[in-house]
């Protein structure tokens, strides 16, 4: 991941040394994931928590946003960043269980999507989601956005960043295959 982000020419700074982070096989609502952050002009890997605290009771944190008519700036406890991920999940059907279906880049050991961070109570991010692309269309009716590499310090940095940043990886670049929950195990 280091050698991506210093050619997209956003390399990461490691103020404390290196991270020894544990692989996830989920990130779910809650939990803590590393995100990658832009301030004053230097790109750090952080860890946050996946969802912004909820705006009323009872309700579940807010993990997507509509990316459709935002501007996203970059202000002191707020701003853009990217969440590296080996892939994402989508479900169809409409009773439970639902099929589950992973999205991996066809041509990228990982994928770096487009997410908000918002400082408080521990830091939070959430993803950003719009129209889906030509991979995503037949599974879902919104995607989350991969931001293609040359545009990682562009998403991170610029005042005003290219709306090319949002567009959909080209048909065939997400590869996707049924990714079935494991069985969970049977009391003895």
């Amino acid at each position: 991941m280091v050698d991506w982000f210093e050619r997209a020419g956003a390399p990461l700074d490691f103020p404390g040394g290196l991270p020894n982070l544990e692989p996830q096989d989920e990130v779910r609502p809650t939990d803590s994931a590393p995100v990658v952050v832009g301030t004053g002009g230097v790109t750090q890997l952080t860890t946050q928590r996946f969802g912004f605290p909820p705006l009323k009771p009872k309700a579940g944190p807010i993990i997507n946003l509509r990316a459709e008519g935002r501007t996203f700036l970059n202000r002191d406890r707020t701003g853009r960043c990217l969440v590296p991920v080996s892939g994402f999940y989508e479900f169809t059907g409409s009773t439970y269980p639902k099929t589950r279906w992973m999205f991996r880049d066809a041509e990228a050991p990982f994928l770096a999507l487009a997410a908000v961070w918002r400082a408080g109570e521990g830091d939070a991010f959430s993803l950003l989601t719009t129209e889906p692309g030509p991979d995503v269309a037949p599974y879902h009716t919104r995607g989350v956005i991969p931001v293609a590499v040359e545009r990682w310090a562009d998403w991170l940095f610029a005042e005003a960043f290219p709306a090319d940043v949002f567009a959909p990886p080209p048909a065939g670049r997400l590869v996707v295959e049924a990714a079935p929950r494991p069985a969970k195990p049977t009391a003895a």
